[in-house]
């Protein structure tokens, strides 16, 4: 385990933590190195997605629909999130939990994979991925230390040298999980389909949950967990919250990317993703 720097084509770098051989935001490396082995319940759901493809948004989502009412719990998404945690930090947390990761399915904690813990997959275009991870980057500046410019920066996220690694990888592993025979139910819902009819999409996923609730609290629910509501709650609270709740839309690539740098990253996801049926939105 070691701190390491990521340099960009023009010298600028982004400093990670790498624990075996694995790219990690700087989190406490003992929680890094144990998440594996935290105990798992039985009425845990576990949320994964790749970093900045929603997880903040459906974790509010499902932590609202578990509680049956559209009401922000007294914590937050970190202090859920499995790699950030020790055994202890989520012991406190009563059940049902919605513990959250950005890691790949067999390096889920044991427990997961034995109990058959329900997972919520969570995937969205990586054109707004990689725009909303950059000011993630360059927005927390004085945790990630970088502050290139997004062009430098691309190259950075197209070799898979960020947190939590390639997009790519990640998304082609979840195929393979998506195709297998495992034994946890998977859900999954794309950030655009969310966006675009998000009560469709969270009736669909407390279908998943075995939650069943009047329409009107369903309506209360996902009025309370919109973008915008969301968006001013947590920034009155949380410094932070400024960067994670940046803009939330669908196509914002579009003011980022060059044609060139689009064309790129098309050719790859061509190249990459050919042998999967992953398809994605990029625009509404």
């Amino acid at each position: 385990m070691t701190l390491v720097e990521m340099p960009d084509k023009s010298g600028s770098t982004l400093k990670l933590l790498e624990v075996d051989g694995k790219l990690f935001t700087r989190l406490p490396v003992d929680n890094v190195k144990n998440y594996r082995h935290l105990p798992i319940r039985h009425d845990d759901v576990i949320l994964c997605a790749y970093p900045k493809s929603g997880t903040h948004w459906l974790w509010e989502v499902s932590t609202m629909l578990l509680a049956g009412k559209a009401e922000t719990v007294p914590y937050n998404k970190s202090q859920q999130m499995m790699e950030n945690c020790s055994a202890d930090d989520l012991a406190r947390f009563p059940s049902p939990r919605v513990l959250n990761t950005h890691v790949h399915y067999d390096d889920l904690p044991r427990d997961a994979l034995a109990l058959g813990t329900r997972l919520i997959l969570v995937a969205r275009n990586p054109k707004d991925v990689a725009v909303s991870m950059y000011n993630h980057h360059v927005g927390l500046v004085n945790y990630f230390h970088y502050s290139g410019a997004f062009g430098d920066w691309l190259t950075l996220f197209l070799e898979g040298k960020v947190n939590s690694g390639s997009w790519f990888d990640y998304m082609v592993s979840w195929e393979k999980v998506l195709k297998s025979d495992v034994r946890n139910p998977i859900h999954v819902i794309m950030y655009e389909d969310m966006q675009e009819d998000p009560v469709r999409e969270t009736s669909r996923l407390a279908e998943f949950l075995g939650v069943t609730l009047d329409p009107e609290v369903m309506e209360k629910i996902v009025t309370k967990c919109s973008f915008s509501n969301m968006s001013v709650e947590k920034k009155s609270v949380q410094e932070s919250a400024k960067i994670l709740f940046r803009k939330g839309v669908v196509g914002g690539w579009r003011n980022v990317f060059t044609v060139g740098q689009s064309e790129d990253l098309d050719a790859l996801l061509e190249e990459r993703l050919k042998e999967t049926t992953w398809t994605f939105r990029y625009q509404l």
